[in-house]
């Protein structure tokens, strides 16, 4: 007896859910309709800029001639050009060597001016990121702070 009435429960469970229209297939379920249905309106952002105009305008500001060249190696010029400033500024000699060892030079130059800062002011400089010791610098001489962010 007790199939018989799972058996009549299970019939009649399907035959509603046949003629609700509810689409019980996952195929069915993602169709085209019930998606565009359940998205949400496209947000438009207002003021964004296009990657290459800001490339082109970093480009013209450093002086260099990026005419003809796509958008991947405009855009390593400018990065490889702003390192080589960098190196500049940490007086760093910059001649043969590849952007990674170049990179890495002035991380490393740019981290020791952050704790001889530290020192002279008399921060703690044990245990913590260059990022937090600037921000203490920062508390204390903004100035002395402005000049060693953006270097990464």
């Amino acid at each position: 007896m007790k199939k018989k009435t799972m058996s009549y429960v299970m019939t009649g469970a399907l035959s509603i859910t046949i003629f609700s229209g509810v689409h019980s297939s996952p195929a069915h379920a993602a169709s085209p309709q019930l998606i565009k249905e359940q998205t949400a309106s496209s947000v438009t952002r207002t003021g964004t800029k296009n990657f290459s105009d800001v490339i082109a305008k970093q480009a013209a500001a450093l002086g260099i001639n990026i005419d003809g060249d796509d958008l991947e190696t405009a855009a390593k010029k400018v990065r490889v050009t702003k390192l080589h400033n960098q190196a500049r500024s940490l007086n760093i000699e910059t001649k043969d060597k590849d952007e990674k060892l170049l990179r890495h030079e002035v991380k490393h130059a740019h981290e020791i001016n952050v704790y001889d800062t530290a020192n002279f002011f008399g921060i703690e400089t044990a245990g913590k990121r260059i990022k937090d010791i600037i921000d203490e610098i920062s508390h204390i001489s903004p100035e002395a702070a402005s000049q060693l962010n953006g270097f990464y």
